[in-house]
Parts: structure tokens; C-alpha cells; sequence
């Protein structure tokens, strides 16, 4: 079941999520990259977020977005614990952004992904998602769909 982000509920496990499954990547960019806990609620705080709760009350992923000024949807964050992958959680969560994409009269989703995620980008590509530029510096492709 999808739901909004309930704060107290959720962080913790959506701090989890983000420490196990996406600071690894990006510290491969920046080895000694630090995030704490509270600059990962202060980014949640600039986004709408939503848990999916496929084994009960406590999320098993989420995805954070968030509408830019150019009236683009961007995908923050996405983390599906990997105990529950291959189950559509990371579909329905992706389904969301689009349905709140077009909620809020955005045309296109775009998101970032690290270069060396590969399964992250093969998810992307099979939800219609296309390569648009690539930041050397970052190692990360953005990735965008546009939404008929």
C-alpha cells in the first residue's frame, strides 16, 4: 500500500534505506562523503514522500519528489529494501511520481542516477525513462520521460 510519508513513523527506516542502498554510490564518487540523519529530513522536507508499506505498517521503500521551477517533477530519492525487490514496489512507486507529476501539471519526471547503479538504470529504461546528459564530475546520468 502506498501512503504519504508519516515523519515520525518512517524516518528512521528511510534514513536506513538511504545509508545501505544510495550513499554507497555516491561515495564512490566522494569517498568521504558525510550525510547525517538531519540533512536527510531536512532533504525531506522539500519533498512530497511516499512509503510503500508491502509487509505491514513500516515502509519497505519510498520515493521523494519534488517540482522544480520549471514545472519539471524530480525524483529525489528512491530506495526499495532489497529484501522486497522484484515485487513492483519500485513500479508503484514510480507510477506515483507520474500520477502526481500530472497532478501537478508537470510534463516531464526527471531524475538522477549513478553511473555505477546499473540496475537502478535498467529499472529506469524499462519504465520509459531516456539519457539526457551525463555530469563527468558527478558520475551520474540524469534521466528524464515525458508524460503524454
Amino acid at each position: 500500500m502506498l501512503r504519504k510519508r508519516i515523519p515520525r513513523q518512517d524516518d528512521g527506516i528511510i534514513y536506513g534505506l538511504v545509508e545501505k542502498l544510495l550513499l554507497p554510490f555516491a561515495r564512490q564518487t566522494v569517498p568521504d562523503l558525510r550525510v547525517s540523519r538531519t540533512d536527510i529530513l531536512k532533504r525531506l522536507k522539500s519533498c512530497v514522500t511516499y512509503v510503500d508499506t508491502a509487509a505491514g505498517r513500516l515502509p519497505v521503500g519510498f520515493i521523494a519528489l519534488r517540482v522544480d521551477r520549471d514545472k519539471r517533477l524530480s525524483v529525489d530519492m528512491l530506495a526499495v529494501n532489497p529484501k522486497f525487490q522484484g515485487r513492483g514496489i519500485g513500479t508503484r512507486l514510480m507510477r506515483q511520481a507520474e500520477r502526481t507529476a500530472g497532478n501537478q501539471g508537470c510534463r516531464e519526471v526527471v531524475l538522477w542516477v549513478d553511473d555505477a547503479n546499473t540496475q537502478a538504470q535498467t529499472f529506469y529504461v524499462q519504465k520509459g525513462y531516456d539519457t539526457v546528459h551525463y555530469d563527468a564530475r558527478l558520475r551520474c546520468y540524469m534521466m528524464m520521460k515525458r508524460l503524454g
